[in-house]
């Protein structure tokens, strides 16, 4: 029970608590917290203190509200470096996570305008791609949906190499002996929709980061192509930039 008498609001306190609960580890990370009614009942305060009490949490980033599922201890989101090349496995700052893949669909297709200009092709639909869409699980949860293109002139053979858990990136090095060089990235943040949302677990107005990556040899070809969907809430990415000195100038700050 909290104490009415308090000159500390009574939504406070019950952030309190429940915050001192979490950080105690009575509710872990992705532990579903009790409902409104349970609270009101367990503090004895009312819907809207509990309300508050919620939102401010929310705000925080220490718990999650899932609409039609309920309340959860927010989960420590991974850190996906940005300027490396690799896939998810391959641009995690902390490597003490696997992820799985499943395959949803892959199919050859004639390559349309768009994939003709992303990869340089001449002709428009008189070359076959592979278009490989995928399922990125993390621990047991939908992470995000991989749908990448390859061009079958720069892999043959590629349709029958790839399961579920293949790694694209090592069969593009490894199997093709392909060099990657440099990639373009574009980074925007769209809603789950519908379909995506089934696949994804989450509500169709879930935040999705978008990215659409082209990855070149050192040729200047481009040999990858890829759009990225993957739960905002469960991810963030991170820029290491180095500023390089001059040697005049780093000698000069280093004699100040």
């Amino acid at each position: 029970m909290l104490d009415n008498s308090s000159k500390v609001n009574l939504y406070e306190q019950l952030k309190l608590a429940i915050k001192n609960d979490i950080l105690n580890g009575i509710y872990k990370e992705g532990d579903r917290l009790p409902n409104e009614k349970q609270l009101c009942e367990q503090y004895g305060v009312s819907r809207i203190t509990v309300r508050r009490a919620i939102k401010e949490l929310a705000k925080e980033g220490l718990i999650e509200v899932k609409h039609g599922k309920g309340t959860f201890v927010s989960k420590e989101k991974l850190s996906i470096k940005i300027l490396d090349l690799g896939g998810y496995a391959e641009n995690l700052v902390s490597k003490n996570r696997s992820f799985l893949s499943k395959v949803l669909e892959k199919k050859l297709i004639n390559a349309d305008d768009h994939l003709c200009n992303i990869f340089k092709m001449k002709t428009r639909g008189s070359s076959k791609v592979l278009e490989l869409t995928r399922l990125i699980i993390d621990e047991g949860e939908p992470l995000g949906i991989d749908i990448a293109y390859f061009p079958l002139n720069i892999y043959p053979g590629i349709y029958e190499k790839i399961h579920d858990n293949t790694s694209t990136f090592n069969l593009i090095q490894k199997d093709y002996g392909i060099v990657m060089a440099k990639a373009y990235k574009e980074f925007s943040v769209v809603t789950a929709q519908s379909d995506y949302s089934k696949l994804l677990d989450c509500t169709p107005s879930e935040p999705l980061f978008f990215i659409k990556k082209v990855i070149y040899d050192p040729h200047e070809i481009p040999v990858h192509y890829s759009l990225n969907y993957i739960l905002a809430s469960r991810v963030k990415y991170v820029i290491n930039v180095d500023i390089p000195y001059e040697q005049g100038a780093e000698k000069k700050a280093i004699t100040q």
